[in-house]
């Protein structure tokens, strides 16, 4: 290489295009220093093309000013060495699009006070995979073409090709089509269609160079572009629709590391006994949820194509991993060979890995017409990913940390904003995946965009991660978890379902063509209260049950607080018959059931004084407060700080320490097994019809009975839609365990009563656990013994502590001792209360 002469070629492009290198390179600088200091947030929505636009115009101006076509017509006066020719234009592009935009992000990260270090790396290494990707395309253009009108129109000519006219690109797909499509965009396999076509452009551009500048052939070149454009754009749709999905997964594993545990272990398990369909009529029916139905999904299949949803769950997971769906087929199988394959309509997955798989799909009319009398078998095949966790407590406070394996991560409070913003850097090979969330409530987890490419696809790029964290009042926050989600394996697992929606049409029928096509229950809650809405904060209502008292009560009046994720209507049953001596009341806490979901107050003093507001707001100026399980939290704060208010307390299997350290070992052993242990079937179809039915089904399953109207409530068997989903919001209710401190027993100022549930130790198994299976009955053992260790410290914490106070054990009871042991509940309230203040007290009432 004749570096003068190159240093000589360089100056004179450099002189003649003076304006247009001086523009472009501003532009990247200030690009970088816009983006970093979020300086104009509307540039982000349009820097791409403008980026793009200004990149494109230096690559045709530097290259064209020396065609090929020039170096023919004058090569006996100009010997100008090719290669010193290139390499000083691709020095000068280079020279006006990374070292600005290097520069930029430079001074922009220093200006924010990020670490020399961190800042560095952010300059040095690529930060756009964008430009990259197509500047084999636009370098192509600019050698092949004679002007800028000529290169743009090139260029506009192949973006309507791929974008514009119908394509794969952009024509819809059908519920038949089995591709990716453009799921494949967030499946974190990118990689799989950029990376291949990426390099076999450079190659051919490579090609190209050799033909124009050695050869001098412009034509053959010109048809070597054509093919260029085409190969790439092929190789994008290759994953994502051309090839089978399972060659592109395969690779994806193959590239990927080993399992790093038995895929055998992993099950799928359907989380619905049929799944809930309508025709394609109904699914824009609010009560089916018109939300997960898009109007192109809907285009182009008949009146009675079926609607349905899938929600399947994977197990066998070791512990706080996950398993990230990266696509999902479903399989219609008759007379031994596969007759339909669909791709869902949306996936609505849930992406924190605490859900289930879900998915909406849509069966057109003829495929289910020829279905429907050929006895069909469903085979669901999931495509996942193994993720590996590896947590970080980041404080809030906004300065910046370094996080071995990680990167650099900060993390601040945005209190107008009702946010925790997150930023995370890291540089050569990453985590496949960046969360971040609430300490203590997965629910809140924020997830950054996978990526599973192998280590030397990341090398060249670093990664900036930004994550908002929402409702940051859900619990305290002085730090958040991060984690880095490491890839330890892909695999593919199938389930396979008889009929149409998950069994035979049998006990799952198909949805009618009337007006009321969804499968109607008959539900009524008959339990004797008076409901009220009580407020007792910014927009927060809560459901308040009075079960009255008939006639004259002569014993003080009780306030009622049902369990974690319970309503007031567990108490329908055994409320009614204390209200025979006593004026009752039962309380929905906040975020559970009927009662307002706000995303604050969920620490025990808050949920204290709802408690204190409902009372006020009934005329209950002094009560003996009875709760069930978490509750107990409750009973002691209040016990503690407004001893007035009470007469006493009555802890249902409440009076526990739930303030223990997760990492404990006792603790992690209990969460081993009982994710081990097999999952209870879903309810049948026809259970979920009326009460007698699901109570038939609870009693022959071993469960106690349950009030209807927590049936209701709990587990929507009135929704068509969730009928058999429990209400639960998980946000809330971790955010209620998170707040969880120990208990205070020595500061009780009341009497109290702590009632504990002994279950029996010959009780029958659960009729899907198998007696047979040795390692089973070993595991259930062992949670036995751990449970009743733990059981028996918190039972002698409260005997020691808990001052004018009383223990009752009762065998044979389940932790839902309302129902299960009723009348042994009834018959120790009324003889702890009837020793607590005379009858017709006016303080009790």
């Amino acid at each position: 290489m004749n570096f003068r002469i190159l240093g000589a070629i360089l100056k004179k492009d450099v002189l003649s295009h003076a304006p247009i290198v001086a523009v472009v390179a501003a532009l990247f600088f200030a690009d970088a220093l816009i983006t970093r200091l979020d300086l104009v947030p509307l540039w982000t929505s349009y820097k791409t093309p403008v980026v793009l636009a200004a990149l494109t115009v230096l690559l045709l101006s530097v290259f064209q000013n020396d065609s090929p076509t020039s170096l023919k017509d004058d090569w006996l006066c100009r010997p100008v060495p090719r290669a010193a020719l290139l390499a000083a234009k691709l020095v000068l592009v280079s020279a006006c699009v990374y070292l600005p935009r290097a520069i930029g992000t430079l001074l922009a990260d220093l200006g924010l006070g990020l670490p020399w270090a961190e800042s560095l790396l952010d300059a040095v290494l690529l930060q756009d995979g964008l430009i990259l990707y197509l500047l084999p395309v636009l370098l192509f253009t600019a050698i092949v073409t004679r002007n800028l009108v000529q290169g743009f129109g090139v260029l506009f000519a192949i973006l309507l090709c791929v974008f514009v006219i119908p394509t794969p690109f952009v024509r819809p797909p059908g519920p038949l089509s089995p591709g990716i499509r453009e799921e494949f965009l967030n499946s974190g396999m990118l990689w799989l269609g950029t990376m291949p076509a990426f390099l076999v452009s450079l190659v051919l551009l490579v090609a190209g160079f050799r033909l124009l500048y050695w050869r001098r052939r412009v034509v053959p070149a010109r048809l070597l572009m054509a093919l260029t454009v085409f190969i790439t754009v092929l190789m994008m749709l290759l994953p994502m629709q051309l090839a089978p999905w399972s060659t592109a997964f395969a690779i994806q594993a193959a590239s990927g590391p080993a399992p790093q545990t038995d895929p055998a272990r992993i099950q799928l398990r359907n989380m619905r006994a049929c799944f809930p369909a309508a025709r394609r009529m109904q699914a824009a029916d609010p009560a089916f949820g018109a939300s997960l139905w898009e109007d192109e999904a809907l285009r182009g299949v008949g009146p009675d194509s079926v609607a349905f949803l899938t929600a399947i769950e994977a197990r066998g997971l070791p512990l706080d991993w996950r398993a990230k769906l990266n696509h999902v087929r479903a399989e219609y199988t008759a007379n031994g060979g596969v007759s339909y394959t669909l791709r869902p309509a949306r996936y609505i997955t849930d992406d924190d890995g605490h859900g289930s798989l879900t998915h909406a799909w849509l069966l057109p009319d003829g495929a289910l017409q020829r279905l429907r009398d050929a006895q069909p078998r469903l085979e669901l095949t999931y495509s996942l990913s193994l993720l590996k966790p590896r947590e970080y407590r980041l404080p809030t406070d906004g300065r910046r940390r370094a996080l071995p394996g990680l990167g650099y991560c900060s993390a601040e409070v945005d209190e107008p904003g009702n946010r925790i913003d997150v930023d995370c850097f890291s540089a050569f090979a990453r985590s496949a995946q960046i969360s971040a969330e609430l300490n203590g409530i997965p629910a809140s987890r924020v997830l950054s965009q996978a990526d599973f490419a192998p280590a030397p696809a990341q090398w060249p790029f670093g990664e900036r991660v930004k994550l908002t964290i929402g409702s940051p009042r859900l619990a305290r926050h002085e730090s958040i978890t991060v984690t880095s989600w490491e890839a330890a394996g892909f695999f593919e697992k199938s389930l396979s379902l008889p009929g149409i929606l998950g069994a035979e049409l049998g006990t799952c029928p198909l949805p009618t063509t009337g007006p009321n096509g969804f499968q109607q229950a008959s539900w009524r809650d008959a339990a004797p209260h008076a409901a009220h809405s009580v407020g007792v904060d910014a927009n927060v209502q809560l459901e308040v049950l009075d079960f009255g008292s008939e006639g004259t009560p002569d014993g003080p009046a009780m306030l009622l607080l049902p369990g974690l994720g319970a309503t007031a209507h567990s108490y329908d049953e055994l409320a009614p018959l204390l209200a025979q001596r006593h004026r009752v009341v039962a309380m929905t806490r906040r975020g559970t059931g009927y009662s307002s979901k706000p995303d604050f107050g969920f620490d025990t003093p808050r949920l204290a004084q709802d408690v204190l507001q409902v009372m006020d707001a009934m005329g209950l100026e002094k009560v003996v407060l009875v709760g069930h399980s978490i509750a107990g939290e409750e009973l002691t704060w209040l016990g503690a700080h407004h001893p007035d208010r009470f007469l006493g307390l009555v802890y249902l299997d409440a009076a526990y320490d739930r303030s223990g350290d997760p990492e404990q070992p006792d603790v992690l052993r209990l969460r081993e097994i009982n994710r081990a242990l097999p999952p209870e079937p879903p309810f049948p179809s026809l259970s979920l019809l009326n009460f007698a039915a699901m109570t038939q089904t609870l009693l022959d399953r071993g469960h106690v009975r349950i009030p209807e109207g927590e049936l209701i409530a709990f587990l929507r068997v009135n929704d068509p839609l969730l009928a058999g989903v429990p209400s639960i919001d998980a946000r809330t209710q971790q955010a209620i365990r998170a707040a969880v401190q120990a208990p205070d027993y020595a500061a009780l100022k009341v009497p109290a009563l702590a009632i504990y549930a002994q279950p029996d130790p010959a009780a029958a198994l659960p009729p899907w656990f198998d007696p047979n299976d040795e390692e089973l009955m070993a595991k259930l053992a062992e949670r036995s013994r751990i449970a009743a260790e733990m059981k028996r410290s918190s039972i002698e914490l409260f005997r020691k502590n808990a001052a004018n106070s009383q223990i009752l054990e009762l065998r044979d009871a389940t932790h839902y001792i309302i129902q299960s042991n009723q009348d042994q509940v009834l018959e120790a309230l009324e003889r702890f209360a009837g020793k607590l203040d005379p009858p017709n007290s006016p303080s009790s009432r």
